[in-house]
């Protein structure tokens, strides 16, 4: 597809509008090989009627998703970008990991926001893996999401080209992966660590409970910023800032790493790289760094730091709470600060008053969800459907818990249902009990999650 100079810079407008996407001059021929692409899947027969009527499509139809992902590369491989990793194995998870452990409080949770074919939040399970020796008594969320469909079903997959490990210790792979062919397959233990979900990263789906994307430890978000507009840019950063507990990490690429950007997290250096950290006041100087003691777990998958920056005391949890009362808001908040238990008590308290409650039900379905308590999140969940049996985000809800189990046939079913009880309804209208997710963003979701075959 060549364009005009007037069609491209109406073109260039259109997509920083809908999707934040930025294309200057020196990338026209990427926005011309990615429109061509996405052409295909529509009945236009010149780019000029293709903009056009992509014009009038509203952001949350599937097209624009299909336009997202041919516009951007997922390019990736395990242990991609080896200084954070490093940092994130030998100093800030250990510290992490020690400071919940003494707390009692055994709870970890990532995040790979534009994860494309997995071998990134793939990477952090093997790590946690390898750092956990009694993972069976901890709740590990490890969440990739991409906007591209068809990388998040090769994610799922977890069937790999040697090229993908061409960072990768020969240890680690022939610990964690059998041969398969061409292909290296994952251990289906790792595999079964990491949810994957589609999110579009330039909108309004987080941080969400609905999306599972509050209370993050660490999130990494390499190589995504770098195609947002200016203006999209800020919106992102200010979500994902929301989304870290406090004292949570931000890892991004170095080429999209500026301080003014990512204000008000704090730039923290490590050996070779810089990690932004949230609420970072009071913390000690890394000039001085004292020694952080701990047992040996076993040798780093990747080679070792030298230096070492006093994190335990960073990685103890902030309590921000205000004083205990029996409102949802306030359970809503604790959860979004990763405060599960005090939370739940307060859904069930709220329940325990008022039993018809709906958004009770849902808020105690995704606690007890993110606590690993599965049946407990099913019973609310069962309560919900009864009380409202039309409330498209209890069928979302359900639809997210049954893929995260593997039962995709029940899940196909609540998703399906979640697309029919809002067929009807405004894009934009917000939708009962979801967090504030409107009904475009959850239709739209819905198709996304079962795309891939």
């Amino acid at each position: 597809m060549s364009l005009s100079r007037e069609v491209y810079d109406a073109s260039r407008d259109l997509i920083a509008g809908r999707l934040g996407l930025a294309f200057a001059d020196n990338r026209r021929p990427e926005l011309e090989r990615g429109l061509t692409r996405a052409r295909r899947s529509s009945k236009a027969a010149t780019p000029e009627a293709y903009l056009s009527w992509l014009a009038t499509v509203p952001d949350d139809d599937p097209h624009w998703t299909q336009l997202a992902a041919h516009l951007t590369v997922g390019e990736t491989y395990f242990f991609r970008d080896h200084a954070a990793l490093a940092a994130l194995e030998t100093q800030i998870l250990p510290s992490l990991i020690a400071a919940r452990r003494a707390a009692g409080l055994r709870r970890l949770r990532l995040w790979s926001a534009g994860c494309a074919t997995g071998e990134e939040p793939y990477s952090l399970a093997i790590m946690v893996d390898r750092l956990l020796a009694d993972a069976a008594d901890w709740s590990v969320t490890i969440l990739g999401t991409d906007i591209n469909a068809e990388a998040l079903a090769t994610a799922r997959q977890a069937r790999y080209r040697v090229w993908s490990f061409r960072h990768t210790p020969e240890p680690v792979r022939d610990r964690y992966f059998e041969p398969a062919g061409e292909l290296f397959e994952l251990d289906p233990r790792i595999r079964r660590a990491v949810t994957f979900a589609p999110l579009n990263l330039a909108q309004d789906g987080y941080p969400s409970v609905m999306t599972n994307t509050t209370a993050m430890d660490v999130i990494l978000c390499r190589n995504v910023l770098m195609y947002f507009t200016p203006q999209a840019q800020r919106a992102a950063v200010a979500r994902l800032e929301r989304s870290l507990v406090d004292g949570g990490w931000l890892g991004v690429s170095a080429a999209e790493g500026s301080v003014d950007l990512l204000r008000p997290l704090a730039a923290v250096s490590f050996p070779d790289a810089i990690l932004y950290r949230k609420d970072a006041v009071g913390v000690p100087s890394i000039a001085s760094p004292s020694p952080l003691v701990m047992a040996p777990i076993e040798a780093p998958v990747l080679s070792a730091v030298s230096a070492s920056v006093p994190l335990a005391e960073w990685s103890k949890p902030v309590d921000t709470r205000a004083p205990r009362a029996p409102a949802l808001g306030q359970a809503r908040a604790l959860a979004d600060q990763g405060w599960l238990d005090e939370a739940r008590a307060l859904c069930e308290a709220a329940l325990a008053k008022g039993p018809l409650d709906l958004e009770a039900h849902l808020l105690l379905a995704a606690v007890c969800q993110e606590q690993g308590a599965i049946r407990a999140a099913l019973e609310a969940l069962r309560r919900a459907i009864y009380l409202a049996p039309d409330n498209a985000a209890a069928h979302f809800l359900l639809g997210s818990l049954l893929l995260t189990q593997g039962d995709r046939e029940r899940a196909r079913r609540s998703m399906d249902t979640v697309v029919r009880l809002l067929a009807a309804v405004a894009a934009d209208e917000v939708v009962a009990g979801s967090d504030g997710l409107t009904a475009g963003w959850l239709v739209a979701t819905a198709r996304a999650y079962l795309e891939p075959a």
